[in-house]
């Protein structure tokens, strides 16, 4: 790696000591907490600054956006609590973190706790699951949220649901197949009952967009215009383009951002999400301290960045651009 590109971490979760010894608690002293609102794995090192900054210095990164959207789940007063740790780490941090807001989907007062996070946290970026147990980013509960989230015209961090709803335990399936298509679903029912309505919203997608990248064709196929009839036959690309349901599909798209975390530092997944969406539509992620979880792992998932078939131009967008572009105020300034 280059010792002049910077790079930010997008995907880098982090949680208050005094957040883990709860759910270290509910687990009962278990390695991960899994009921029927979670599957998380409780790493130490999620709640040790020390170890996160030794990985970052050890692998190159330079600033990581803290989140763990996870677990707002489990109540306002547990985001309260995750928010105000991450405030405190900031503070004492400013030139290496970066502090995201996390709300309560089903709380009421998510709003408020928003307003809270970014005039007197001074938060400018916002962490969201991709659904929660009863509701999914296109509930009309939530258009409160969306509507003051496009007044700030904040980026919103997405992460699949710890345990999305009817996901399986067997074979690890929750976390290797149930997760992405969190993501993917979520992604469709932004683009169809959200972004239309609010367009000043960015939302980065986790695991390189599960599996929308892959899917995107498919999306596109079936997609319907807000606010028309629905087709009952898909569409080729050729059809969308003459009806004109191409275009809204694509001006929608780029709306969503992906993340390189997700794929155990394997090269083609993250080629091919630059080859679809382009490199100034994607953010460097680790997923540290579960992807990478120790130093030497964050450094292989950096030095992925340099074996990527791609131009120079396009991996330094990957590794910082793309952040700076998203976060911008709030993003410190990478001196290298």
């Amino acid at each position: 790696m280059p010792d002049d590109r910077p790079v930010v971490d997008l995907h880098h979760h982090y949680l208050p000591e005094s957040v883990l010894q709860e759910l270290q608690q509910m687990a009962g002293g278990r390695p991960r907490l899994v009921n029927d609102r979670i599957s998380i794995t409780l790493n130490p090192d999620i709640s040790d600054i020390d170890a996160h900054l030794r990985a970052m210095d050890h692998s190159g990164i330079d600033v990581a956006v803290l989140t763990q959207s996870g677990v707002s789940v489990l109540g306002p007063a547990t985001c309260r609590q995750l928010n105000d740790g991450l405030a405190e780490i900031a503070a004492r941090y400013p030139d290496r973190v970066v502090a995201t807001a996390h709300v309560d989907l089903e709380d009421a007062g998510a709003v408020a706790e928003l307003d809270r996070c970014v005039e007197t946290l001074g938060f400018g970026a916002v962490a969201l699951p991709c659904s929660t147990p009863s509701l999914d980013l296109d509930d009309p509960s939530l258009d409160t949220l969306w509507r003051r989230l496009d007044e700030l015209a904040l980026p919103v961090i997405l992460h699949p649901a710890q345990l999305p709803r009817g996901a399986s335990l067997d074979y690890g399936l929750e976390r290797s197949c149930a997760r992405p298509f969190d993501t993917t679903v979520a992604a469709v029912r932004l683009m169809g009952g959200v972004l239309p309505r609010f367009s000043r919203l960015r939302f980065v997608l986790p695991h390189c967009g599960g599996t929308a990248v892959m899917l995107r064709g498919r999306l596109a196929m079936f997609f319907t215009v807000p606010g028309q009839e629905p087709r009952s036959l898909p569409r080729t690309r050729s059809e969308q383009r003459r009806d004109g349901t191409g275009a809204v599909f694509d001006e929608l798209w780029s709306h969503l951002y992906f993340d390189t975390a997700g794929t155990g530092a394997w090269a083609p997944a993250v080629e091919f999400t630059a080859s679809v969406v382009g490199a100034a539509h994607m953010v460097f992620g680790t997923d540290f301290p579960l992807e990478a979880h120790s130093p030497d792992t964050m450094r292989e998932l950096v030095d992925m960045l340099d074996r990527l078939d791609i131009a120079e131009s396009d991996i330094e967008m990957i590794a910082s651009g793309t952040a700076a572009g998203l976060l911008g105020a709030a993003l410190p300034t990478t001196d290298r």
